[in-house]
């Protein structure tokens, strides 16, 4: 007689998508440093425009993954083009339940000073942003060879500053600055 099999539920792959070195190597730390369960596709990091991560959404969505699309919202203020692609890609997914989209306004530099600071003040720009953050970790900088290691990501993760940063980013949704990351993290905290 054979053994009945067990009924194990599937787990939903969770892939990242976005544009930048920056977001590439957070999303890489975070999940070594913390153990999440998500992929990540380095080479879609660099010099994506809207319409690249737009493709890959749809060809992952083909596949049955779960999308996390991590972006900064600054480039679409510097042009209506880009604006009017950004808006048109936020209402095309905004209901769909297999993608979640977090941009962040001026910069991802925002989400990581929000781990650190209380605030939703207007950043003329994303080296304002920046400028602020280097208050907290002096030497952060953009290059790949900082960026590549991941004692940075470990300093704005000590003494459970995540939690907070999702807590403020949450409270100040659709404020001057913003960042819509906490929605990823919590997406991927789920799959601990």
């Amino acid at each position: 007689m054979r053994k009945a099999r067990k009924n194990t539920a599937t787990r939903q792959i969770i892939h990242i998508v976005g544009e930048g070195l920056t977001e590439l190597f957070y999303f890489s730390h975070l999940k070594k440093v913390l153990g999440y369960r998500y992929s990540i596709s380095p080479r879609l990091f660099e010099n994506n425009s809207i319409e690249k991560i737009e493709k890959k959404i749809k060809e992952l969505l083909d596949e049955d993954v779960f999308v996390i699309c991590v972006f900064d919202a600054d480039v679409s203020r510097r042009s209506d083009a880009e604006n009017k692609k950004m808006v048109s890609l936020k209402k095309k997914y905004e209901n769909n339940a297999n993608v979640i989209l977090c941009d962040s306004l001026q910069s991802i530099e925002y989400w990581f000073l929000l781990h650190f600071e209380d605030t939703c003040r207007h950043f003329q720009d994303s080296a304002a942003t920046e400028r602020a953050l280097k208050q907290y970790l002096p030497t952060y900088d953009k290059t790949r060879k900082y960026l590549e290691k991941d004692k940075w990501v470990k300093e704005i993760l000590a003494g459970s500053k995540m939690d907070k940063a999702c807590e403020l980013a949450e409270k100040y949704k659709g404020r001057d600055s913003y960042s819509e990351i906490y929605k990823a993290i919590k997406k991927v905290s789920e799959s601990l």
